[in-house]
């Protein structure tokens, strides 16, 4: 054989091996990031300080309203089934708040929106993103996501009729998703969005965390554009949020926090610059770390947020406080093993508790709201989506 043959034998060979390891490695980094997402160990999440606290949630308020959960369910656009909570009011009026949580993240890290809802008399569909929790599928990342939140507004309409009036809300991804879905042709019922610290494109805040690292953007993002694009059908270049808020008419109020490096402020108001609604806001929590605004400054986060909504939504104020509703500890016992020889050593007490107690719940990677902020109450009747009951 002659050189010239061999030289370019091992070429191709040299090649295909560049080849199949550039496709592996567009494999692998896709199901890093939008693979389904599982918790971090509590002691993990400990380590790193991802406690609910850190982000304001309160565990209890769930079990003060669980009596009210009703699960429910429907089929996406691609046959994922996906699944969610929705929290009644004793007496319904007719509003309904649809809170999406962040990368990484569950359902009841939306605990602060929840409750901030609640006590103005909303009901509140938290959704289980597709990848995370109960709901199949994998990562949507806001831009598949959009299309579940569509199906989630409409199934709210059918449950409750043309008359119901419906606030979008979500923190990080989820706040990308309800900007994304704001810009598709919402049905009238839909009547104002909160975005808490949404990203403005796939692009920015992958960009964002490769520029922390020093490498170049366009090398270091080349395999996850190309295992996109081979497993998820989409290009990570398409994924711009804001081209959707350009089309936005509902009114939107941005929050962001002044600290936060996992989605920069920076991309925050760049989503807020692109809303094309007439009534916007955009409020800078001074300092706040990712997810953390509300924790940072309660009250200048709170009063924004009610004062948006108030002024948006008919019949929108306060009704009551549903932290009344938080049952009270149990007390104590004092009661010594010598005083009562059928009671538990401290040893068998660890192994074996007798009422089950708070866990700290991991926290979705870099610096996302806990993936279980709170210990799971989670109802497991389903729902077949023909009427509401007081279950």
């Amino acid at each position: 054989m002659q050189g010239w043959m061999i030289a370019l034998l091992i070429i191709a060979c040299v090649v295909a091996v560049l080849a199949a390891a550039f496709f592996i490695g567009s494999f692998v980094a896709v199901h890093a990031i939008l693979g389904r997402r599982k918790p971090l160990s509590p002691q993990k999440a400990e380590k790193l300080g991802m406690t609910p606290e850190r982000y304001g949630v309160n565990s209890a308020w769930f079990n003060g309203v669980k009596e009210f959960f009703k699960p429910l369910s429907l089929t996406a656009y691609d046959g994922v089934a996906l699944k969610a909570t929705l929290i009644k009011q004793r007496e319904g009026n007719g509003r309904v708040a649809i809170c999406c949580h962040g990368y990484g993240a569950a359902p009841r890290s939306m605990q602060v929106q929840a409750k901030l809802f609640y006590d103005r008399g909303y009901d509140v569909l938290l959704p289980s993103m597709r990848g995370h929790g109960e709901s199949d599928g994998k990562v949507g990342m806001a831009w598949i996501d959009r299309f579940d939140l569509l199906r989630w507004i409409d199934k709210v309409i059918q449950l409750y009729g043309e008359n119901v009036q419906i606030a979008l809300c979500g923190v990080s991804m989820g706040g990308s998703t309800v900007i994304a879905a704001a810009g598709m042709n919402v049905p009238p019922q839909v009547k104002c969005v909160i975005d808490d610290c949404g990203f403005s494109s796939q692009k920015g805040v992958y960009a964002a965390h490769v520029k922390r690292s020093h490498l170049p953007v366009v090398i270091a993002l080349l395999p996850l554009a190309v295992g996109v694009k081979l497993f998820h059908g989409y290009s990570l270049y398409d994924a711009d949020i804001t081209a959707l808020a350009k089309k936005m008419t509902v009114p939107a109020l941005f929050i962001h926090g002044g600290g936060d490096k996992f989605v920069p402020t920076a991309l925050g108001r760049e989503l807020f610059e692109a809303c094309a609604s007439e009534n916007k806001q955009f409020v800078e929590i001074e300092g706040a770390q990712h997810a953390c605004a509300y924790a940072a400054d309660p009250d200048k986060y709170s009063e924004a947020f009610n004062a948006f909504i108030d002024s948006c939504v008919e019949g929108s104020e306060f009704v009551f406080d549903s932290n009344e509703l938080i049952p009270e500890p149990e007390p104590e016992k004092e009661e010594s093993a010598e005083q009562n020889p059928d009671s538990e050593t401290p040893e068998q007490e660890a192994e074996n508790p007798a009422v089950e107690g708070e866990t700290k719940d991991s926290e979705a990677p870099s610096g996302e709201v806990p993936a279980e902020a709170v210990k799971e109450d989670a109802p497991t009747k389903e729902d077949n989506g023909d009427e509401l009951s007081d279950e």
